[in-house]
């Protein structure tokens, strides 16, 4: 089968991040989408010129996809990955995928057994900038990583996700939505198979959930890892959020904002050259690159070991934000 081939459903098009997919698709290839509220579920119908439904199981029943995009409230992820590996329907999911490592887990497990598609949109993998970063950027051995990534208040959320400002059915704030990316960049940049954390902070308003976090990490390479997210950005329309990296190595120092990479290496001037922080645009390079992966047979950049092993240590930031 090819690529053009497919009939391809999205489940949960709430989701504010479907809409991002969208142009790494093949032009018509969708042919249903889903979701609890039925006016969402009609407004993409109509924007796809394609089937609608208000269950996702029926949508599975009737339609028979080769491949789903799926989407859930962080508190049935589970159900609805586990539903689909029964089903053998290669598909992608949203992180965090479920709401504990003992979730995660068990869908590795069954992912496993019946040898399972699944890709996880850890799009910073399908970056030309950490490609750069990691193939040719930096220089020596990273010793230290500093992120900070602020994005715009809880209230956003009210809209069509009302489930993300509770503990109950996300899990967690902005560190299970925002900073599990960042964990997955600094495994991927050092190699690194695990991270042991030795200090998390969280900070709430209104909601259960944390809206600014703060933790300290130390990477398997030996690397340490500060991590800052937040729903703390007064947003306008041109700037939604604050995207700021540092990465310490053996021969250099390197600060990325603003779309500019300043590298200072001993020895050398000071070199800046554009570099996107902009992660909205590698969603659909992942949707193009996962649809070729899956008619081609091969593994995804990010698929369920990975995110299993960032639940673990999301899990464990959450323990110490909570001691």
């Amino acid at each position: 089968m090819k690529v053009n081939d497919l009939k391809i459903a999205f489940i949960g098009v709430s989701h504010w991040h479907v809409p991002l997919y969208f142009a790494g698709l093949p032009e018509n290839s969708v042919v249903a989408v889903s979701d609890p509220d039925p006016a969402i579920a009609k407004r993409f119908g109509q924007q796809l010129h394609c089937k609608v439904y208000t269950d996702g199981l029926t949508l599975l029943d009737e339609i028979k996809p080769d491949f789903v995009f799926a989407f859930a409230p962080h508190c049935e992820m589970k159900a609805l990955s586990l539903e689909l590996i029964a089903r053998k329907v290669p598909f992608t999911m949203e992180k965090p995928m479920g709401m504990s490592y003992k979730e995660v887990a068990e869908i590795a497990e069954a992912a496993e057994a019946a040898k399972a598609f699944c890709a996880i949109p850890f799009v910073w993998r399908y970056s030309d900038t950490v490609a750069q970063l990691k193939e040719s950027l930096l220089s020596g051995k990273i010793i230290h990583m500093s992120y900070r990534f602020i994005a715009g208040p809880p209230s956003r959320y009210l809209a069509t996700s009302g489930w993300m400002l509770s503990r109950a059915t996300a899990g967690g704030g902005c560190m299970t939505n925002l900073g599990v990316h960042f964990i997955d960049m600094a495994l991927h940049l050092t190699d690194s198979r695990d991270a042991q954390v030795l200090a998390s902070a969280y900070q709430y308003g209104e909601y259960d959930i944390e809206t600014y976090a703060a933790s300290l990490l130390k990477l398997s390479s030996g690397a340490s890892l500060t991590l800052e997210t937040g729903y703390a950005y007064p947003m306008d329309e041109e700037v939604k959020r604050e995207n700021r990296w540092t990465i310490v190595t053996e021969n250099g120092y390197y600060t990325l904002a603003d779309n500019c990479l300043e590298a200072r290496e001993f020895g050398k001037d000071t070199v800046r050259i554009p570099l996107s922080t902009d992660s909205d645009v590698y969603y659909p390079k992942f949707a193009a690159a996962t649809l070729d992966d899956y008619v081609n047979g091969r593994r995804p950049r990010a698929a369920i070991p990975e995110v299993l092993t960032v639940r673990g240590i999301l899990d464990r930031m959450n323990e110490a934000a909570d001691a």
